[in-house]
């Protein structure tokens, strides 16, 4: 990989089929200067197959570039899967031009509104997508950006229609639709092409006076009819680039990456959901069949994201439903039959939205249903169903599309890559491990078992057969501890470690009549100034015992507090609020959130290096064979090859070959390359051809002696990040009418135990709860029945901070307290106790609480048991299955 591209790769964050791509480009680019190439150079190179050779030693595929088949200027495309990221490749491929040939001037082309309303969205910095992002400290002055509605403006350099000198070397970039720059009636007659005043000339001039015009087109395969390819050549660009998921021909195409190599990796897994034994049924059924089980399994997506976001503390993703309709009078069926009281008692009422091109009736405007669809990721935004009829197979780049339902399509039609293609993006830019988030479901009825067959040998698709197994009706539970979440952000400023005593206030405080009306005050202030539907983010909400902002001082009182409160939200009188909080207080384990930092010292000693190898500088001949009369001829000395610095060259190899070294050591450094020199003896011509020829196999014999001495020691140190953690709500997908049963109650379904939640708890933290296996549900009840158990919490997912491998939390089953100790509790099956995952976390979990003894508020211990599910048995003691827990090692100082 060259260091442009190495350095391109690295500022935006490009993924591997992205960098892949951009480095083919490199390849073919690098030699070619396009400035000083016409048509007829062209011609003579093609003819001497040179741009063809150097694009097939070059190219992923061997192919033979376009150079006068379609346009009169070289083009590459790259055929690209929808959602791997075209639109980011084409701006690393409009920097690399920039940078390496200096070309300024690139001119976007877009086939439709919607891409062309993205790309201009995305030529902002301020756009999360941004077509530079991260390369914004390189590219000097910002990109100057025209589109088909300013372009007019372009006067800056204009007098009398001749350009005037350059003060600038910004990149100059022209956004436009297809649409924009020629119409099949009038061709070129279109405003783009008329002469302007301001200009001196047409804008259409102007682009194809620069001697550096590239073309990029979006969607490349929609610019291949005869009107677009003219107007696109009228601009005499020097080069073109060429972006699509499905190419027009492949004669032109130098990378190429499918959904195959995608799915399950950089793109969501498609699923075709289908039903059978449909006879009988009439076209009007079927379809309802299709919606009613698409929006169930749109309803249950949505559990399980919000399930996922919770736990793993990120924004709700809202998922969406592509509904794909005949024709634009079927579109407005569907959107009355879905928005009518009888679907599912109206529920999806202004949730939904047409986007087809005979919307004349509509009461909004064509501008209003783009912006809808440009934002549609975004919350606020009511919209969950789109209906179309063929207007979104390219451009919409959304990432919350989760369920297509192509009604009555034909069977090539539900499988058409375009339309599969506008929900293959990930929500969260990776793949996250949990189905429900990481597939796209497609809802093909009628040609569901043609469609199976047409699959079987094809491993991108997943499928679903809705006649054995019916998508099951589930519902959200929120579990939080009974003060309620809002509030619990009061105990972040209550239970906080003072700069000199570095102890927590004691929770007992809490019974003292000044504590608790100061809690209130604080309550009150919460509730009543940062409402919990007008909390913005950034906006620091008030701490327990902040003054009142509204007046500088704390003079107001509690009555106008409470009157303030209530003009917002329900508030809870004094007494309510101060036996909820005592009733929270006797819940909670003191437990700390503290950050373990692993630090590794080397210690280098002295060393002797010695050389193992005996190495051999033969002279070298080149031989002269006369093949006429089969005779050698008189043979000539060679020259042997020397390395002209062998000590820089040996100690460059060691600092790169062992990491334990850095350039702080290169003393150290230097004298073993110094030693090893010496041990190879001769002089200095020699050394240097011995070190050209063997500097591999004397690295590896360096190594060897210098590993043998290093000793290195890793320590640990701990930071307390907080001095309590105070837990906040968990969500729960669960079955919507049995899904909530007693502690003691053993369900039958052991396989679906996380569709139940668990309830009557009085000792945990929470006073429901769910579990991933039903041992784990009998220890819940040994820990409610055990008198020497005096709390217990069943921790949410990624709220202790304790990390088990990059990026990855452990979450531990129990955290529970007895009258002298602390317990981190992690309940497995006697086959997973020696798995090395398992481990990992037990590794970490007897480190956590060996740092949480040093700092409990309570003063009491903290042991980490792995238990085998095999020995939690109601009935049993609480202390006697601990003392079976597996291998129970307790870390010393």
């Amino acid at each position: 990989m060259s260091k442009i591209v190495n350095k391109i790769s690295y500022a935006m964050s490009l993924r591997e089929p992205q960098i892949e791509a951009l480095s083919i480009l490199d390849k073919i680019v690098q030699p070619l200067n396009f400035k000083s190439i016409d048509k007829s150079e062209i011609e003579r190179l093609k003819s001497k197959n040179e741009v063809i050779a150097h694009a097939s030693l070059n190219c992923e595929h061997p192919r033979i570039l376009s150079v006068t088949e379609e346009f009169s200027f070289p083009s590459f495309a790259f055929e690209m899967a929808t959602g791997i990221g075209k639109t980011r490749l084409m701006g690393a491929s409009i920097y690399y031009l920039y940078k390496t040939k200096g070309y300024r001037h690139f001119f976007i082309l877009a086939p439709g509104d919607t891409i062309y309303e993205k790309l201009k969205q995305e030529s902002k910095p301020e756009h999360p997508k941004y077509l530079f992002k991260g390369l914004e400290a390189d590219l000097g002055a910002r990109p100057k950006v025209y589109d088909g509605e300013n372009y007019l403006q372009y006067n800056d350099y204009y007098e009398e229609g001749i350009l005037k000198g350059y003060f600038h070397d910004e990149i100059e970039i022209f956004i436009f639709n297809i649409g924009k720059i020629f119409t099949p009636k009038t061709d070129r007659e279109f405003r783009f092409h008329k002469f302007q005043e301001t200009l001196g000339k047409s804008f259409a001039e102007v682009l194809s006076s620069f001697d550096d015009l590239v073309i990029c087109m979006d969607e490349a395969h929609r610019y291949y009819a005869p009107a677009s390819l003219k107007a696109i050549d009228y601009l005499k660009p020097i080069l073109g680039l060429e972006f699509t998921a499905t190419p027009k021909a492949n004669s032109n195409v130098i990378y190429s990456y499918d959904l195959a190599k995608g799915a399950g990796k950089y793109l969501k897994i498609p699923v075709m959901n289908g039903r059978t034994n449909l006879t009988g049924y009439s076209e009007d059924d079927v379809e309802e069949m299709k919606l009613i089980d698409g929006i169930r399994l749109h309803e249950n997506r949505k559990n399980s994201i919000l399930k996922y976001c919770t736990e793993n503390n990120l924004e709700y993703v809202k998922p969406i439903v592509l509904v794909a309709c005949k024709d634009t009078a079927h579109a407005t069926r569907i959107r009355n039959k879905i928005e009518s009281h009888d679907f599912m008692g109206g529920k999806y009422k202004n949730k939904v939205i047409e986007v087809h091109s005979g919307q004349t009736g509509s009461t909004e405007t064509n501008e209003e249903i783009i912006y809808k669809l440009l934002t549609i990721e975004n919350n606020q935004n009511p919209i969950e169903i789109v209906l179309h009829v063929y207007k979104l197979k390219e451009g919409w780049d959304v990432n919350n599309l989760f369920t297509i339902i192509p009604l009555n399509a034909a069977k090539s039609e539900i499988l058409a890559m375009q339309t599969i293609g506008r929900g293959l993006r990930l929500p969260f830019g990776k793949i996250t491990g949990e189905s429900e988030i990481d597939t796209l479901d497609i809802v093909a009825h009628e040609h569901y078992r043609e469609i199976v067959e047409d699959l079987k040998a094809n491993p991108i698709f997943k499928t679903r057969d809705l006649d054995n197994k019916e998508i099951e009706e589930t519902k959200q539970l929120v579990i939080e501890p009974d003060l309620g979440n809002a509030p619990i952000s009061l105990f972040d400023g209550l239970f906080e470690f003072d700069d000199e005593s570095q102890k927590v206030i004691e929770k007992e405080d809490i019974n003292n009549l000044i504590v608790q009306e100061e809690l209130y005050r604080a309550y009150l202030k919460n509730v009543g100034y940062f409402d919990k539907k007008e909390d913005k983010p950034g906006i620091k909400r008030p701490s327990l015992f902040d003054f009142d902002e509204t007046t500088g001082s704390d003079s107001i009182t509690t009555e106008e507090l409470v009157k303030k409160a209530s003009e917002k939200t329900q508030v809870m009188d004094k007494d309510t609020f101060v036996a909820k909080v005592k009733k929270y207080s006797a819940s909670l384990i003191k437990t700390p959130k503290i950050l373990i930092t692993p630090t590794t010292t080397i210690e280098l000693s002295p060393i002797k290096i010695k050389k193992t190898i005996n190495f051999v500088i033969e002279e070298s001949q080149i031989e002269r064979f006369n093949i006429a009369n089969n005779e050698l001829l008189a043979s000539l000395d060679a020259e042997i090859l020397e390395d002209p610095n062998p000590l820089n060259t040996l100690s460059c190899l060691i600092l790169d070959n062992i990491t334990e070294f850095d350039s702080r050591d290169a003393e150290y450094v230097i004298n073993i390359s110094k030693q090893y020199l010496d041990e190879i003896g001769g002089d200095d011509k020699h050394k240097k051809q011995v070190v050209r020829k063997y500097a591999s196999l004397i690295m590896d014999d360096i190594k060897k002696q210098v590993m043998s001495t290093i000793k290195s020691e890793t320590k640990f140190t701990f930071q307390i990040q907080k001095a309590l953690l105070t837990f906040g709500k968990q969500v729960r997908i669960i079955k919507p009418n049995n899904g909530e049963v007693s502690l003691h109650t053993e369900v039958q379904d052991k396989i679906n135990i996380r569709k139940y939640v668990f309830t009557g708890y009085k000792k945990s933290y929470y006073e429901k709860n769910s579990f991933d296996s039903d041992p784990e549900r009998k220890m819940s009840v040994i820990l409610e029945s055990d008198n020497n158990v005096l709390r217990w919490i069943n921790p949410p997912l990624n709220q202790m901070g304790i990390f088990y491998a990059a990026g990855l939390q452990y979450n531990p089953d129990f955290l529970v307290e007895t009258k002298d100790a602390k317990y981190m509790i992690e309940v497995k099956s006697e086959k997973d106790l020696e798995d090395k995952t398992v481990l990992l976390k037990k590794e970490e979990g007897e480190l956590w609480c060996k740092y949480a003894t040093k700092v409990d508020a309570d003063n009491k211990p903290w042991h980490y048991r792995l238990i085998s599910e095999k020995y939690i048995n109601i009935g049993d003691g609480f202390a006697s299955i601990v003392g079976l827990a597996h291998k129970p090692i307790d870390l010393e100082d």
